[in-house]
């Protein structure tokens, strides 16, 4: 099965009455070289070492929020998103960064929020709290120190007991938490005790999402294949509570099983990779080289949003690039919505997609993309 020819006037033209591109999502990531974190799996760990960054200290120092509200601004002449996805590095760990959090929930039905947890101080918990409609990713891979074996070295194991009390004071403030465990060689066979920890502590104030170790640290990170996730299933019902819909839990067990990701991902369709010095890059996970800068050219999104060769690379029936097949996250409850594997009233049931804006922007994006593919394949996971 291939990609139709016409996909570029059926997937990438929706607008709307101002001729802005309708997508779900603006991710974006600011100054991804810098956290303070040393997680041994992370994508960046050649980067983000403090003392590798010539002007660091002058960029954690520096509030630097009128750059990013020039990208912003920018990004909003061409596109209209009701989620906004906000990362690092350590975002929180940037002058200023509460402060462009509240006013981006100006601007977004929801503003999530990537974070390692060490910095959400009560302080900023209360202020995130108070806009209503801001709403935490918590990088974290199990209940015990022995599970983040590979997030905290030794030399940063006090930090667990620090972000396990951030986490219980942001559920206590009524923030919706998702939390991003990487699946490792350390943690595999606990996420079922793991889940159940999360659903007798917070009950449903948090979700448990997961995802392979990506790239290269595949070979050093990641488990053996096998059937890790079976307990977590059989005990799905138990625990639903704080598990996203069934049929992602399946597929990443299927992943962990056979090592290969089958199904396909539209994320490029849905998502534009905005980042703080105004590159823009296709995928919000494969960082490749960025198709321009919005700064440079600010019609490059128009322009090159489905256009770009990147597209034609990333748009096709089955992963192809080695990262796309050791790929997977909390996009794909997105993918597996779109593509018929999951119901409506399953995704409402994940923080970022619950509100109204969000909920019929996935429905036209749904309506939209449905005719690209032929029927009979849609929902299936390629074999």
């Amino acid at each position: 099965m291939a990609l139709k020819r016409d996909y570029r006037e059926t997937m990438f033209a929706h607008r709307d009455g101002q001729n802005r591109l309708k997508l779900l999502m603006n991710d974006m990531v600011i100054e991804e070289q810098l956290c303070q974190m040393r997680c041994s799996y992370c994508l960046t760990e050649d980067f983000n070492l403090l003392m590798q960054v010539p002007d660091a200290r002058l960029r954690l120092t520096t509030d630097r929020r009128a750059d990013w509200h020039e990208i912003l601004d920018a990004y909003h002449r061409h596109v209209d998103s009701p989620v906004m996805r906000l990362s690092g590095g350590e975002f929180f760990w940037l002058k200023g960064s509460t402060e462009f959090v509240a006013e981006c929930s100006e601007k977004y039905e929801v503003v999530q929020v990537i974070t390692n947890g060490a910095f959400l101080t009560p302080h900023r918990l209360q202020a995130l709290a108070e806009l209503g409609n801001v709403q935490l990713c918590l990088s974290l891979d199990g209940h015990t120190l022995e599970m983040n074996g590979h997030r905290l070295p030794p030399k940063q194991h006090r930090l667990f007991d620090v972000i396990m009390r951030h986490l219980d004071h942001a559920v206590e403030l009524g923030i919706p938490i998702e939390i991003q465990s990487v699946i490792t060689d350390l943690n595999a066979t606990g996420q079922a005790e793991f889940a159940a920890f999360l659903a007798e502590r917070y009950g449903r104030g948090v979700m448990l999402y997961f995802f392979p170790v990506r790239g290269e640290t595949r070979t050093t990170h990641a488990p053996p294949l096998g059937d890790h996730f079976a307990p977590l299933l059989e005990r799905y019902d138990e625990l639903s509570a704080v598990l996203p819909p069934r049929a992602f839990v399946e597929h990443i067990g299927n992943q962990l099983r056979t090592g290969v990701r089958t199904l396909r991902c539209y994320a490029t369709a849905t998502t534009v990779q905005l980042f703080g010095q105004g590159d823009v890059s296709c995928c919000p996970y494969a960082w490749l080289k960025p198709m321009g800068n919005i700064k440079e050219n600010p019609d490059l999104i128009p322009e090159q949003f489905g256009n770009h060769q990147h597209y034609d690379m990333f748009m096709q029936p089955r992963p192809r690039f080695p990262y796309c097949k050791s790929c997977t996250g909390p996009i794909d409850v997105v993918n597996l919505y779109l593509f018929g594997g999951i119901t409506e009233e399953e995704i409402a049931r994940c923080a970022p997609y619950a509100g109204p804006r969000a909920l019929e922007r996935l429905r036209e994006l749904k309506s939209a993309f449905a005719p690209v593919f032929e029927p009979a394949h849609r929902g299936r996971e390629e074999t």
